[in-house]
């Protein structure tokens, strides 16, 4: 306790006045009531004996940076005293700061049938209510066991992930040794608390560098939108609200709290900008965590966030305006691209101009008001809203003005952005060729390594609900499929002139073909052409040599036998290291 330890300090009057006082500062924290007549006292005597107040007040202010001359929070005795019990509250938080100790194993999209080395992972969390412990969703990815450690404490205690919600960045966890929630008090979440800009913060986790708990501080830069998914640059995702600082939010930072200097939790850290810019970190911000809560609570899992639904262009053109007949005192978006999938596209239309949503108005450059003197994307707007609840929107039609009631969810993309936990990639393996379907995990691990035209196809709206890109992997060296190369994976367009939707299409076409030729052709350009017994006689033979068990992934055949792996000599045998990071 910050407080008990001014009674260690030695500097405290000699007179019997003095010590008094110094026993009733030190008990303030355990006796609320003490704090209010602590107060009345110090208020009705502020003329007696100010010198000795001054000699005891003046080293315990030096040691909090409050300025002893000031009268604000107990008059009489210069010190500020909601300020030291703030200090103190942020303190009692420290103890319920875990530190998370995650071991996690992650496919290998390029080779699917396998997963990769496993790595350790260190992040931080804290303790809620319900007995729970919140962290970031990348702290827990892949994960194959997950520990966690309190603060002071040497023992680690097994813990259970019960939600992970990419899209938000954040994660559940839970411990059934009773004995680890003793003593921890819950931090609590309050959708309504947002900083001001130039507000004080605090962040406490366990980042690299050490081994105990680490308290940086900053204030709050700005408040803005981003979208918190490292693919969602390239395969979008919706936007949410964050709050910037500037102190530290270093690797092993991740999912720790953020406090106010009053003990207010305002978030959870879960990004360090690792561009050229310093000292430039992100937080959650309460509303998007107390969203999370409340999905989970009511669901039992993450449902998702609602997004926009739709591309939209700016209307800051007079002349775009006066097109589609709004008024000079009207403002809003144009609807440019309206995905088929989309919920939106039930009610809306393209070129149609949103006006406004949930009776909030729409500025030309697609923002809206957050607080005085700052606006943020529209799309936080929508974000705030759960899955499956009806917006009002307000748009022009040919320049009629329309009310609708439009419910909210999240965006069908054709580049799924997560997967189930512990499942392997799809793949499909004939004649050495291997298929696999796009997909977020994928797309991380052949960032270079796509063709130009499989990129864009990433970017494209889904236009049917079992639409996959379908992208070749690799080519299995054999007899079979000699003198065929490709430096750079491409996209599948048809199998013997027939346009391939999915990789379950694609195999049901290839073993209809009992007799001829097999001829895959690709979108930029490129032909293969096989011999379809040659490959069904080849095919136990390239497993073998490449050790894989089946020829499909599971979920393609629902009567699959996986015949054992080849047995593994020593000349081919090789120790896998783990590698440990911070996240």
């Amino acid at each position: 306790c910050i407080v008990c330890k001014f009674s260690k300090m030695g500097s405290g009057p000699s007179s019997s006045t003095g010590r008094a006082r110094n026993a009733q500062f030190v008990g303030l924290s355990k006796n609320p009531k003490a704090i209010e007549e602590w107060r009345s006292k110090a208020s009705r005597n502020k003329n007696d004996d100010d010198t000795n107040a001054s000699h005891f007040i003046r080293p315990l202010a030096k040691r909090l940076s409050v300025d002893p001359a000031a009268s604000v929070g107990t008059p009489g005795l210069g010190i500020n005293i909601d300020r030291v019990l703030s200090m103190n509250k942020v303190g009692m938080h420290f103890s319920s700061t875990i530190k998370v100790y995650v071991v996690s194993s992650r496919p290998n999209f390029l080779q699917p049938w396998q997963m990769k080395p496993q790595v350790s992972v260190i992040g931080s969390g804290f303790v809620i209510d319900n007995h729970h412990i919140l962290t970031n969703a990348h702290v827990v990815t892949d994960y194959t066991t997950v520990r966690v450690r309190k603060h002071g404490h040497p023992m680690k205690y097994s813990a259970r992930v019960l939600c992970i919600g990419h899209e938000c960045d954040l994660a559940l966890l839970e411990v059934d040794d009773k004995d680890f929630w003793e003593d921890l008090v819950p931090v609590k979440v309050d959708k309504e608390v947002l900083p001001q800009l130039y507000d004080n913060v605090m962040v406490v986790g366990y980042p690299m560098g050490g081994d105990n708990i680490c308290v940086t501080r900053g204030v709050v830069s700005r408040i803005t939108t981003l979208k918190y998914e490292p693919n969602a640059a390239f395969i979008g995702g919706p936007e949410l609200l964050a709050i910037q600082i500037d102190a530290a939010i270093n690797s092993g930072n991740s999912g720790g709290p953020v406090f106010l200097e009053s003990g207010e939790m305002v978030g959870v850290a879960f990004s360090g900008f690792a561009g050229s810019a310093d000292n430039i970190g992100y937080v959650i911000p309460c509303c998007v965590v107390a969203r999370f809560l409340q999905d989970f609570s009511k669901n039992g899992c993450f449902s998702g966030i609602s997004e926009l639904g739709f591309h939209y262009q700016w209307m800051e053109n007079c002349d775009l305006k006066a097109s589609m007949r709004m008024s000079p005192q009207q403002s809003g978006i144009l609807i440019s691209n309206l995905p088929p999938l989309a919920i939106q596209a039930k009610f809306l239309q393209k070129h149609d101009v949103i006006l406004q949503l949930s009776g909030v108005v729409i500025g030309d450059d697609g923002t809206i008001p957050l607080r005085e003197g700052e606006r943020v994307s529209l799309e936080y707007l929508i974000s705030n809203h759960p899955v499956g609840e009806t917006v009002e929107i307000k748009f022009l039609r040919g320049g009629k003005l329309q009310t609708i009631q439009c419910p909210m969810g999240p965006l069908q993309r054709i580049v799924p952005r997560s997967y189930d936990h512990g499942a392997l990639p799809s793949y499909y393996i004939i004649g050495g060729l291997v298929f696999s379907p796009m997909t977020s995990g994928l797309l991380f691990s052949a960032t270079d390594d796509l063709t130009e035209e499989a990129w864009q196809a990433c970017r494209k709206p889904k236009q049917k609900q079992d639409e996959e890109l379908v992208i070749l992997l690799s080519i299995l060296s054999h007899t079979i499929n000699d003198g065929y190369y490709i430096a750079k994976l491409p996209l599948l367009e048809k199998v013997n002139g027939k346009k391939i939707r999915n990789l379950r299409q694609l195999k049901q076409e290839v073993e209809k073909v009992r007799n001829g030729f097999l001829k895959f052709e690709f979108t930029n350009h490129f032909t293969i052409i096989l011999d379809s017994a040659k490959c069904c006689d080849s095919s136990e033979e390239i497993l073998r040599t490449y050790a894989i068990p089946y020829y499909c992934s599971p979920d393609l055949n629902d009567k699959q036998i996986i015949q054992p792996a080849p047995s593994i000599t020593l000349s081919t045998f090789s120790l896998s290291t783990t590698q440990s990071y911070n996240s």
